[in-house]
């Protein structure tokens, strides 16, 4: 139960999709005025995409990192990704805010730094699939590490909307027209796995 005072996990999580948004409009509007850019001289991408997008093993690339959670590949890309942060954000800070952002930063930092380090040699991982596929791994690994009735609830539930996901966290052949970071995915999950582990203890 939220605090008094306190914004409530719905209104948390609203902001930030709000935030993500705003931040995509601002790219296409940028884009729209200057046009797309090369990044490292092999793909184009949209004015924030270039400058801010996680590039492996570049060092400017390192940007990336707490940046590409913030960008995206356009309207669909983000809608997607606004779903899946919508509900899994808000079960998330309803069980615990506190320990909620100790997950996403987890998320965000290895799905980051193991993208940085495998990824693909002159491509761009932008999206906030990371911090999706974090706190799938918070919330499933809760359900194993944590007494309660709660977080058990919480880890079927997540298991039974999203383990269909999972196999985007693989290394498998990609042959739609629609690519995405299984290394960003995997980091993500491992991030939010080792976040309920090393949170575990820890008063919800």
């Amino acid at each position: 139960m939220a605090d008094k005072g306190k914004p409530s996990g719905l209104r948390i999580i609203i902001a930030w999709i709000a935030l993500l948004w705003l931040i995509e409009l601002c790219d296409i509007a940028l884009t729209w005025k200057f046009g797309p850019h090369q990044g490292g001289g092999v793909w184009e991408g949209g004015f924030l995409d270039v400058r801010f997008g996680l590039q492996p093993r570049m060092w400017w690339g390192l940007i990336g990192i707490p940046c590409a959670p913030f960008l995206h590949g356009g309207f669909a890309h983000l809608a997607v990704n606004s779903l899946g942060l919508l509900l899994l954000g808000w079960a998330s800070l309803a069980y615990s805010s506190r320990l909620t952002s100790f997950a996403v930063g987890y998320a965000v930092l290895y799905s980051g730094v193991l993208t940085w380090l495998i990824g693909e040699s002159g491509s761009c991982h932008i999206g906030a699939s990371g911090v999706i596929f974090g706190l799938i791994g918070f919330l499933f690994g809760n359900g194993l590490f944590r007494r309660g009735f709660l977080p058990l609830i919480l880890a079927v539930v997540t298991m039974v909307l999203f383990g269909g996901a999972l196999p985007q966290a693989l290394p498998v052949p990609q042959t739609g027209p629609v690519h995405y970071s299984w290394e960003m995915h995997l980091g993500g999950l491992l991030g939010g796995l080792s976040a309920s582990w090393h949170l575990r203890k820890e008063k919800a």
